[in-house]
């Protein structure tokens, strides 16, 4: 599935206004069997924390074309992505225009703590009602960084939860590879802080799990997500339609 068609068909969605406030609140990831729109949440009532979480192959290319479906959904103005990741790629979300990205350089794990620095500062900022509406915040690959992740219990990831739990308007995706069974030990309490585990695969395919109410998983469903064309033609292709609505 090319990501400008899953935008074609959220956008003949959106003209019914029910349906375009659950593709701002669920955040649209896919397409199941039959083509009904998947979503990474579920829930109908508030979490504190919002949270997806993106694991496998081509986790990072996933919440590249995620971002970038959010961004259709909203006006610039109304909200900023806040990506933390050593991955370079994430630059390229700097040329899209419809999106108010920040992708500070990242390469050491100083280098993460001043972001975060950042990042708090924003949050501040928020709760004077200055700043954007909508933030989400990304993380992916921070443990990877030398002298992240020194217990192996990805607490680098657990104190950017922390900074963002029960916050409003406020969500956080995060890529990272999981070495345990997301059913047991770590991982699964990890996923079940937020509400949405994405296991990715090279192909475009994916499964999607929830927490349930009682902190337990659903089985895993198979969706397809955007994957083709490369990242680069996707920006491309969206600023032209944003130059053409000018």
């Amino acid at each position: 599935m090319r990501s400008e068609e899953f935008v074609s068909l959220l956008c003949n969605m959106a003209k019914d206004e029910e349906k375009f406030i659950e593709m701002r609140k669920d955040l649209p990831i896919g397409v199941d069997s039959v083509e009904n729109v998947v979503y990474a949440h579920k829930k109908t009532k508030p979490y504190s924390t919002k949270f997806t979480c993106v694991t496998g192959g081509g986790k990072s290319a996933f919440i590249k074309r995620l971002l970038i479906t959010i961004s259709c959904l909203y006006n610039r103005s109304d909200v900023c992505f806040f990506i933390l990741s050593p991955n370079v790629e994430y630059g390229e979300l700097l040329r899209l225009k419809s999106m108010d990205a920040t992708v500070p350089y990242i390469r050491a794990k100083s280098d993460l703590e001043v972001a975060l620095e950042t990042l708090k500062h924003l949050l501040r900022e928020r709760e004077y009602t200055k700043g954007y509406p909508h933030l989400f915040v990304v993380l992916d690959g921070i443990e990877t960084l030398d002298g992240c992740n020194k217990n192996e219990d990805l607490e680098e990831y657990r104190a950017v939860m922390d900074l963002l739990a029960r916050r409003e308007s406020v969500e956080l995706i995060a890529g990272v590879e999981l070495t345990k069974s997301i059913f047991s030990g770590y991982p699964g309490a990890f996923v079940g802080i937020g509400n949405c585990l994405v296991a990715t695969r090279e192909t475009g395919k994916a499964d999607v799990t929830y927490v349930n109410d009682d902190a337990s998983l659903t089985l895993p469903a198979p969706l397809t997500y955007p994957s083709a064309p490369a990242i680069m033609e996707t920006i491309l292709f969206f600023n032209s339609v944003a130059k053409d609505s000018e």
